[in-house]
């Protein structure tokens, strides 16, 4: 078995001893780590209507943003919850959330549909090329990684390679992925803590003492697909 990261290599080996599952003596589980494009020539290009208008809006105060799948484990809904006890206070911040709708989250869609700072201080995109979600990237202040359960997490390495801060729930994967280049909320199960981690940020963010992402450890897609070759390889010596 070949996991993408040393969280997921733990959880299927403990996976395996609480099930008592029976392997072969010559089964073994490795791990390694995933990539980013450093070659934009596949990069898929384009924009949508307002593309630059949205662009503007988000570059124009502090954007935290988020990016995946809606769905529970994401804790899109908890990140919601929080910045809508921020707008209460006064602090005037975009969110930005790109990814289409996944499963069990209708409420928070229309939710999200119907909610009074669309488009406004909040902004759903539902597909963007990796060109604009690059751009995206790049007029963002931080990202928000959320999730209770990743595999790897890739945002935050596709962050870093932006040079865009990160916070990100205390969860092992997310340790192991961004080591001391990001900030951390503890993983409770609600916004009390975000929260109180949001407002920890932007303080040190106006004066440039916050967490930076630029000498997180990243490899390329080519680099990460070496790895997995050269595990292979040596699986079937």
């Amino acid at each position: 078995a070949i996991c993408i990261s040393m969280s997921v290599k733990n959880e299927l080996q403990n996976w395996i001893k609480n099930n008592h599952i029976n392997t072969k003596k010559s089964f073994t589980i490795e791990k390694f780590h995933l990539g980013v494009e450093v070659d934009n020539r596949m990069a898929s290009t384009g924009s949508f209507l307002n593309s630059k208008a949205i662009i503007n809006k988000i570059s124009s105060k502090v954007t935290f943003l988020i990016v995946g799948t809606i769905e529970p484990r994401k804790s899109h809904k908890e990140v919601l919850d929080t910045f809508e006890e921020l707008w209460k206070e006064n602090i005037d911040v975009n969110l930005v959330i790109v990814g289409k709708e996944g499963w069990l989250v209708k409420k928070l869609i229309e939710r999200l549909e119907n909610h009074s700072e669309l488009n406004k201080r909040l902004f759903w995109l539902v597909s963007v090329s990796d060109e604009y979600l690059g751009n995206i990237y790049n007029a963002s202040a931080c990202l928000i990684a959320a999730s209770k359960s990743e595999g790897f997490g890739l945002p935050l390495i596709e962050a870093a390679q932006h040079g865009l801060p990160i916070i990100a729930r205390d969860i092992p994967v997310f340790r192991e992925v961004a080591g001391e280049h990001a900030h951390f909320f503890q993983n409770k199960a609600n916004t009390e803590s975000l929260t109180k981690s949001i407002k920890e940020w932007l303080d040190l963010y106006k004066s440039n003492l916050h967490i930076k992402s630029n000498n997180l450890s990243l490899l390329s897609w080519k680099d990460s697909t070496e790895n997995l070759v050269k595990i292979i390889k040596e699986d079937n010596k």
